[in-house]
């Protein structure tokens, strides 16, 4: 059976996390701690070990009575005396191994004795097909000792209050391959995650998608037939904007794919989040760094999570990184230069140094936390512009941004021959990974080159095989790689993309050069927040209503002051609510950093709630990569 939603006298979370925190807390932990009062075992699959872990940490299930969490997938000792939740994807595989823990193998002497007590919940991520559920009938010794049976609909990973992705890593080449159409296969299993997504939330929504992506329509009409059959099946659901929950309208759903904007993920972006994706070695949110312990040279590596339970990292990741170090730097300083601070110094008895005095407050109980992450940070932020410097990036993300907003710094127009030139200076001493990006993105943004530009392009960078495969490879995604012969007047008319052009420094809230290029993800993000997208170029799959589904006006509660100019690291907005229709992205085939940065600024200059997702979550070498796949 499916589990419910909140009740109508329940107050349903307010974001995504939250609601998927919420789904598994109180329909598989209290659900089962309310029939068995014993200690429980918790099994899951990859795919819900992921899912878990995205939102839920030790204590969470030790508070709910859970002793162990083990993978599906090894060998597991007994715990006869214990009851067993297992949280498994709803395939023939991972059933098949639920079955093997309960039937003694064909050919075995002697009966396999269970691995665990007489109390079986079983709970699925999605939608269980009837072939699953035939094969636990017939496993009459598990059927038997089911006290649950349930789908969870939380098929999904929940990064960040809203923001979500399927963790599809390598489903780029079977997405793009044919951008005709949407393989059968591949178009089901993204709406029936993105129907968990929706469920989770409560809401059923009105469908819109680019009216030149096949692929786009393909997803926005499963999706449909896929949400309607759910509604169907589940009588006891309910919806925003539905019959009784009329405190806000129904939400829209906007589908885009990945080749609608080709050039952001090669950008180097700089701010926190993007800057530790692109340049340091982090994997699922982990990364390693060295204390400075200027009185233990050998102290070990640290090892730590980069997520939202890091409220520094929540403030911080979509700011710049200069304005991070200053803001980093300037706590520091306030705390050593608190009572605290000023007492260590005078006990010392001799001058001490910033980081000498940071060390110190460490060992004083009431700041060794905030001290502790304050100077993860700091070293984190410094270890990128390390980087930052080694590569040289500030000289060549100038470039990056002229060729794709088409102005300099100073907001000239710089000629053809000149931008070549440029480009040929920056690929001599560029590494290799940074003049295929180079490439990429002076391709993207001048919709293609006259071909003894590029060819010229090629021999100064010495492009491998792989990265000449790269730049061919972007004509799959739609990208011009040669400019077709026209007249000079023609050429520098249409010199760069159009969809470049409009992002240029005016349209940007950012203060610094080297950011003034702004993602179409933006563009798109702010008419679809104001009610402004056409729908001649956005249709929907029925007809919207009357002003586009925005519904009622959003209203924000604000516990500071009204922002003015440059507001800079308030913290996580605790106070602030919206009313009115949620707004929900999917971009198929992979989000960028930039882009989760654009919907961190919509969402605060428009005061609406946008949630975004996509079938992973992309940094450079991902895309590159991902191109790559495609032949």
């Amino acid at each position: 059976m499916p589990t419910q939603s909140p009740s109508p006298s329940q107050k349903a979370p307010d974001d995504l996390r939250s609601c998927v925190q919420n789904r598994i807390i109180s329909d598989v932990f209290q659900n089962s701690c309310a029939k068995f009062p014993g200690w429980m075992v918790l099994v899951v699959d990859e795919p819900a070990l992921r899912t878990i872990s995205s939102v839920l940490g030790m204590y969470d299930l030790m508070e709910h009575r859970i002793t162990l969490t083990e993978s599906l997938g090894k060998k597991r000792a007994p715990f006869r005396e214990m009851g067993v939740i297992y949280l498994v994807s709803p395939t023939e595989e991972s059933v098949d191994k639920i079955i093997e823990d309960w039937t003694t193998p064909a050919g075995a002497t002697k009966k396999k004795p269970h691995l665990y007590g007489d109390n079986v919940f079983i709970y699925f991520l999605n939608k269980i097909p009837d072939s699953v559920i035939f094969k636990i009938k017939k496993c009459k010794s598990l059927l038997r000792r089911i006290k649950a049976l349930a789908e969870l609909n939380v098929d999904f990973l929940a990064k960040e209050k809203r923001v979500f992705h399927f963790d599809m890593k390598s489903s780029f080449a079977n997405i793009f391959q044919s951008r005709q159409s949407l393989m059968p296969d591949v178009g089901q299993l993204l709406g029936s995650k993105l129907v968990t997504v929706c469920a989770s939330m409560n809401e059923y929504p009105h469908i819109r998608y680019p009216a030149n992506s096949q692929l786009c329509n393909d997803l926005a009409m499963t999706f449909h037939s896929l949400m309607n059959g759910f509604i169907g099946s589940n009588p006891t659901w309910w919806y925003y904007g539905g019959e009784g929950h009329k405190e806000r309208d129904r939400s829209t759903l906007l589908i885009l794919d990945r080749s609608s904007d080709v050039l952001s993920p090669f950008m180097h972006e700089f701010t926190y989040q993007a800057m530790v994706n692109d340049l340091l070695p982090i994997e699922d949110d982990k990364i390693s760094y060295k204390p400075d312990v200027a009185e233990n040279p050998d102290v070990e590596e640290k090892e730590v999570l980069l997520n939202e339970n890091d409220q520094i990292w929540v403030e911080l990741k979509t700011k710049h990184i200069a304005d991070v170090i200053q803001t980093l730097s300037t706590r520091i300083r306030d705390i050593v230069n608190s009572d605290s601070g000023a007492k260590l110094a005078k006990d010392s008895g001799k001058s001490m140094s910033l980081s000498q005095m940071a060390s110190a407050l460490r060992s004083l109980p009431e700041y060794r936390e905030v001290m502790s992450k304050l100077s993860q940070h700091m070293h984190i932020s410094h270890q990128c512009m390390a980087d930052f410097n080694k590569q040289n990036l500030l000289k060549l993300s100038e470039l990056e941004q002229t060729l794709a907003t088409g102005i300099t710094e100073e907001g000239q127009t710089p000629r053809n021959s000149e931008l070549m030139k440029d480009v040929e200076s920056m690929l001599a001493e560029t590494n290799s990974s940074n003049a295929a990006r180079l490439i990429a993105i002076t391709i993207i943004s001048q919709n293609g080159l006259p071909p003894g530009d590029k060819e010229r392009l090629f021999e100064v960078a010495q492009l491998s095989p792989e990265d000449k495969n790269l730049i061919q490879n972007l004509e799959r995604l739609g990208v011009s790689l040669e400019q077709a012969e026209v007249s000079k007047i023609s050429t520098m008319k249409s010199m760069f993309r159009p969809t470049a052009r409009r992002a240029t420094a005016h349209d940007n809230d950012s203060e610094y050069a080297s950011s003034r290029y702004v993602c179409n993800l933006k563009l798109v993000l702010e008419e679809l927040a104001n009610d402004q997208l056409s729908m001649e170029t956005y249709p929907s799959i029925l007809p919207m209503p009357a002003g586009g589904g925005g519904g009622v006006a959003s209203v924000r509660k604000k516990t500071g002051s009204a922002r003015t100019g440059h507001s800079r690291f308030k913290k996580a907005d605790k106070g602030t609510s919206f009313a009115g229709s949620r707004q929900i992205v999917f971009m198929i085939g992979g989000l960028c950093y930039s882009e989760l940065r654009a919907v961190h600024e919509t969402t605060k200059k428009c005061e609406k709630e946008i949630v975004v997702g996509s079938t992973n979550l992309i940094n450079p070498e991902d895309f590159i990569e991902n191109v790559m796949s495609l032949g």
